[in-house]
């Protein structure tokens, strides 16, 4: 039976039952505090608080190891007073569950009114806000026997995946952080490749991965159900996973969120896939934005609050996610997922950035070795997050790294054009085709080196053209590669002035690259005499 509206919408932070204590009226606080914070201060005896300090460290152009050495660096020294403080006030019990972060300069705390107005005053102190809670953006759920799944690989099919499998990618090398409700690792679809786990929301926390809702081992089987149980459910079936469980049935706290991210970031990830949503909180803007100029492609949920427009999400609001909208079996825009236009920043967002299949997507069951249906923007993201990791094993294997610009850049430019002509706030740029987003990529290689004849050594710049379209400039050691489909080639090699022109033939056949050294003679020289007559 179909159960409608498992998490819907968003909300405020769930009640903390307990006397108030603290009376003071919220216009006398101080004006650090959010207007959340005040209110909860007024009948709460502690509040779930993020305290963020100045002097926000930037990321810039260093490389992933250097960056986070350099941030947990600066962090640990801006943070010292203030973690002295709340010690402090934790031995009073007046603080407790004290949260360090390094992808942002915050710690987050659960405080008692009095200790968020001491810690207010704190030079070292920015603002205070609350530690909002998101939640999973499922919109239905309905279990199903081994029968009724005989068409589980239509929407794999649909969004043009096999192609690329066929191809020899699969999603091998590459990690995804699925930041969500857990994961259910003995599921024979997903077992052995769950390379690392986290619990931030378990009482005790857990050591070993488990899913106490489903929604988690959904998300990751749509991104890497390998179909050893009988059905193949995810994009990159040979994915690497990392699991993060942030959410329970009350919802996922921020500050559980950007702990997640920052330990992502740590164990390498690739991509983040994030299914679920609420308010725009600067802090896990902070920490995405980091995240993402340590080449992290994040993804996220669009929201199941549509069919209004202006009703995106975040993080899929931020510039920096590619949020995903959902489309059902016809490609039709699903009535629950959220539209744009979006205002960031003064800058206004068409979002969202593509959309993925999202109406009742058949995935891993957290309970049995079996599957189950969901729908919702949840279940779209990962389409999307399998999708990029098919698109970065491409890649690397022909030797290229692309950054998460590239990658969204990839995906509009290749997307299904759906309603309006071009990006739209419904579709966005269109429904995901993985083959047109990968087929760049593994196409066959024909690479080489151009040689000076006599010297054997590589000539910079000289120019290597086909009887196509298709050309390369050699680089500063003679290399050059172009990517092209099967067939024949004429090879033209020149280099000037100095070098005569050369050619080769060259066939390329079932994806297989070819490798074709050219060698180049020197032009013979020499003065050249005589008399020039009109006769």
């Amino acid at each position: 039976m179909k159960v409608i509206g498992v998490f819907l919408l968003i909300s405020l932070l769930v009640s903390i039952t307990g006397a108030a204590t603290y009376t003071n009226a919220s216009e006398k606080i101080s004006s650090k505090i959010s207007i959340q914070v005040k209110s909860q201060m007024l009948d709460k005896e502690k509040v779930p608080v993020i305290i963020v300090l100045k002097n926000q460290t930037s990321i810039g152009n260093l490389s992933r190891k250097n960056a986070i050495l350099l941030s947990k660096n600066r962090t640990s020294i801006n943070q010292q007073n203030l973690l002295a403080l709340l010690k402090e006030e934790e031995s009073r019990g007046k603080a407790e569950k004290i949260k360090q972060f390094w992808i942002v300069n915050a710690i987050a705390v659960n405080a008692s009114p009095e200790s968020i107005e001491k810690l207010s005053k704190n030079e070292e102190v920015e603002y205070i806000q609350s530690d909002s809670i998101f939640h999973i953006l499922e919109y239905s759920s309905t279990s199903i026997s081994s029968g009724q799944i005989a068409n589980a690989t239509f929407e794999i099919k649909r969004i043009n995946t096999t192609k690329v499998w066929e191809a020899g990618i699969d999603g091998t090398g590459i990690n995804v952080s699925v930041i969500d409700t857990g994961i259910n690792a003995s599921h024979p679809d997903v077992a052995g490749r769950v390379i690392n786990w986290v619990d931030y929301v378990g009482t005790p926390r857990r050591e070993s991965p488990y899913d106490d809702i489903g929604h988690g081992t959904h998300v990751a089987g749509t991104i890497g159900g390998n179909g050893v149980g009988g059905t193949t459910t995810g994009v990159a079936p040979n994915v690497s996973l990392l699991i993060a469980k942030v959410c329970n049935l009350y919802g996922c706290f921020n500050s559980d969120i950007i702990n997640a991210i920052q330990w992502s970031v740590e164990q390498n990830s690739d991509i983040i896939s994030l299914s679920l949503g609420g308010y725009r909180d600067l802090n896990l803007k902070a920490a995405i934005d980091n995240a993402v100029n340590m080449n992290v492609t994040v993804i996220a949920a669009a929201g199941n609050d549509g069919p209004g427009s202006g009703t995106i999400l975040f993080p899929a609001g931020e510039k920096n996610v590619i949020a995903v909208g959902a489309v059902g079996s016809s490609d039709n825009i699903a009535s629950f997922s959220s539209r744009g236009p979006i205002t960031v920043d003064g800058e206004v967002l068409i979002k969202p950035d593509v959309s993925a299949p999202g109406v009742s997507i058949i995935s891993l069951n957290y309970s049995t070795k079996g599957y189950t249906i969901k729908s919702g923007t949840s279940m779209a993201t990962p389409h999307v997050s399998g999708a990029t990791a098919l698109i970065l094993q491409a890649a690397r294997k022909k030797g290229i790294s692309i950054s998460p610009y590239q990658v969204k850049s990839i995906l509009e430019n290749t997307s299904v054009d759906l309603g309006s002509v071009g990006k739209d706030n419904t579709y966005g740029a269109g429904r995901i085709d993985v083959f047109k987003a990968t087929q760049n990529y593994i196409l066959p290689m024909i690479k080489g080196t151009i040689i000076d004849s006599t010297t054997k050594r590589g000539i910079p710049g000289a120019m290597v053209t086909t009887n196509t379209s298709i050309a390369a400039i050699a680089d500063t050691s003679g290399f050059y590669s172009f990517m092209v489909p099967s067939g024949t080639y004429n090879l033209t090699a020149a280099s000037e002035p100095r070098f005569y022109t050369n050619i080769s033939i060259v066939t390329v056949v079932n994806r297989t690259d070819v490798t074709q050294d050219i060698e180049l003679s020197i032009k013979p020289t020499g003065n050249i005499s005589g008399l020039v007559t009109n006769e």
